[in-house]
């Protein structure tokens, strides 16, 4: 039963993030188109149709982007207790990882791994609208990046390469800071 006091706090939750119970809902709905097309990536499958469909779907980028955050902000989260994946990234980046945990969290860094390509893959047919010097060629440059980076990721976590992994996951932060620096608002 719902009680007075988890009905106020619920609205407390969604006046505090701006976020409307239509925007929860669109943003569980990219997720799943995310992890749909990162499943058909990690199996080598073309996701041009999934992409397709869900460029139609969604309107902006942002309920796509969201997926980067923490599990307990709504995103899809990293490993059991549900890390954000920016922040997962920026730490391999910057601290690295032991090859044995590599070995223990394979899994959880594969998933990461193939859901950033597909993230990358939707953003790609987002290109916000040109500013002096940036436009779509810029915007595409910076995809291109993250998806090298990312494949490089994928391959070092294959080979239980901690350092690989390290350098991946810095190259990837330096792409998606670059693209931040050069569109975001």
């Amino acid at each position: 039963m719902l009680t007075l006091r988890t009905l106020l706090g619920c609205l407390a939750l969604l006046a505090a993030t701006g976020l409307t119970v239509n925007a929860f809902d669109e943003i569980a709905d990219a997720q799943k188109a995310v992890l749909d097309i990162a499943k058909k990536l990690e199996e080598g499958k073309d996701v041009k149709t999934e992409v397709a469909a869900a460029k139609k779907k969604f309107e902006e980028l942002e309920p796509i982007m969201h997926g980067y955050k923490p599990r307990g902000k709504k995103g899809i989260g990293y490993g059991p207790k549900g890390e954000g994946i920016e922040i997962k990234l920026n730490n391999l980046g910057d601290k690295g990882i032991s090859g044995d945990e590599v070995k223990k969290q394979k899994a959880d860094l594969l998933k990461m791994a193939y859901i950033n390509l597909a993230i990358v893959r939707l953003a790609k047919e987002y290109p916000p609208p040109a500013k002096p010097g940036k436009g779509v060629k810029v915007w595409n440059g910076h995809a291109d990046d993250m998806t090298k980076a990312t494949l490089e990721l994928v391959k070092a976590v294959k080979g239980n390469d901690a350092a690989g992994v390290k350098k991946a996951a810095a190259n990837l932060t330096n792409a998606c800071n670059n693209c931040h620096t050069d569109f975001r608002n």
